[in-house]
């Protein structure tokens, strides 16, 4: 079993995600450490698929980021606790 954190400030993410899955640009999946990752003035943009996926995760802080021109779904959360979304920007997601 491997234990970490993610800190990511001001880092830009370019043409990430896998066509036709849940392979995200920016993914957290059961990540439920009790220190907290971030996502912080990051722009991430211009994916094949989601955006951003977080599942099954817990203590994860995002915060005034830009998610643009991804497809099907730019944000996703599924059996979260604990997750601050503020101040972000989602545009411009359109269908597969």
């Amino acid at each position: 079993m491997r234990k970490g954190v993610s800190i990511m400030h001001n880092v830009e993410i370019y043409n990430s995600s896998q066509i036709d899955t849940f392979k995200a640009a920016v993914r957290f999946e059961n990540a439920v450490g009790a220190k907290e990752s971030e996502l912080v003035n990051c722009s991430i943009h211009n994916g094949l698929a989601w955006g951003i996926y977080i599942k099954n995760s817990a203590n994860i802080h995002l915060h005034n980021n830009i998610v643009y021109n991804f497809r099907p779904v730019g944000v996703a959360f599924e059996g979260v606790k604990n997750i601050t979304f503020d101040g972000n920007v989602v545009a411009n997601i359109v269908a597969r």
